[in-house]
């Protein structure tokens, strides 16, 4: 048996998954210490995790020769008490998982089968279709539509007929992210309710992806509102954007009780870790954090609009904690690098996309792109 044919086939056709540059790549290519670089590619929050969370992972260390819980229990309860101050959540619960990429992954591995179909509505969150493809599925992808309001201002949409039209016998899942990653575009409910009521009647799951939900007016975009009156529907959720804790990796997903049942007995014990359990619920009593980050995003993402739009850039309208932006300047993501600044490069889109930090790290930013462009 040679190397070659030890591995699945489906691999040689698969193309790994590329995260955004590091501190240390950049530091060691560019010769800058950490604290000189800004990364602004991984739509992360620079402002930092709550210091309520950090203080409950660093208790947390003492009983760390111990496993967690088997199904994040406590961490469960937490999100119930968090979300029924909001929202009834009569038949509904929660299934915990490391990152949304692992809510992600239970879906695809619960309801689908080699020869299924998904529907992945692009450009999207890339994950759909890199971990559809792990799993032998088809991926069906339907191109969103482009709004233009004057020469700098972009919007992207979806044109729910071609969605629709798009599913066939074999589909078994629709992706739909609101806000949208790349570009920060939102889906409203009652678009949202149509595509539902379609995977209700042909028995197909939709799963909402709203890892930045908390950018946004919840109740006029959050299906949470909504989802208890469709059995088909789970809407997925991060702790890795608003909350600025990416590194502690945890997602959690709302759904249906007659999924969840199913949903946790596939769920590989002590996913997530006591530290990680701990500081997602420190996380989520601390309020004020939240609406710090949120607020500082909100109100720092409209000046840097403005700002890029001076410039002469083509602008994407985004709900998110990022940007998406087109230049003519080729070289503007190397130039920036070369000044410790990190952004993201789209190549599928020929565009850059810029994570929205502190008004300093903003500034910083129009101070190099002025610079470049002088």
């Amino acid at each position: 048996m040679t190397e070659s044919n030890l591995f699945n086939s489906w691999l040689n056709e698969t193309k790994p998954y590329q995260a955004g540059k590091t501190f240390e790549e950049i530091a060691r290519d560019y010769g800058f210490t950490k604290d000189h670089i800004l990364r602004l590619a991984g739509n992360e929050s620079t402002i930092g995790a709550s210091p309520k969370a950090i203080k409950a992972a660093q208790e947390s260390c003492l009983s760390s020769n111990f496993y967690a819980e088997p199904k994040s229990e406590s961490l469960l309860k937490t999100l119930e008490e968090d979300f029924s101050g909001d929202v009834s959540l009569d038949g509904l619960a929660f299934a915990c998982g490391n990152g949304m990429d692992s809510m992600i992954e239970h879906c695809l591995t619960l309801f689908t089968k080699k020869g299924d179909s998904v529907i992945n509505i692009s450009p999207t969150f890339i994950y759909y279709a890199f971990a559809a493809e792990r799993h032998g599925l088809e991926i069906i992808n339907v191109d969103r539509e482009i709004k233009s309001f004057g020469d700098t201002t972009k919007e992207y949409f979806i044109d729910l007929k071609k969605v629709i039209s798009s599913i066939q016998e074999n589909t078994k899942i629709i992706f739909l992210c609101s806000p949208n990653n790349p570009d920060g575009s939102v889906i409203e409910l009652d678009q949202i309710k149509l595509v539902a009521q379609v995977c209700q009647e042909k028995n197909i799951i939709l799963f909402v992806d709203h890892a930045y939900i908390e950018f946004t007016d919840r109740k006029r975009l959050d299906v949470r509102e909504i989802i208890k009156n469709y059995p088909n529907m789970i809407a997925g959720y991060t702790f890795s954007k608003a909350y600025a804790m990416a590194g502690f990796r945890v997602g959690y997903a709302l759904m249906h009780k007659a999924i969840q049942e199913r949903f946790l007995t596939l769920l590989t014990p002590f996913l997530i870790s006591n530290s990680s359990i701990v500081a997602a619920q420190a996380a989520l009593k601390d309020k004020e954090h939240l609406k710090r980050v949120v607020a500082n995003n909100n109100s720092q993402a409209l000046l840097l609009e403005q700002e890029l739009k001076a410039f002469g850039f083509e602008v994407y309208r985004s709900h998110a904690n990022f940007i998406l932006f087109k230049t003519s300047n080729k070289d503007l993501f190397e130039r920036l690098l070369e000044k410790g600044i990190i952004i993201r490069k789209m190549l599928s889109l020929g565009a850059l996309r810029i994570t929205v930090g502190t008004a300093d790290e903003n500034q910083r930013v129009i101070k190099a792109i002025k610079e470049i462009n002088s």
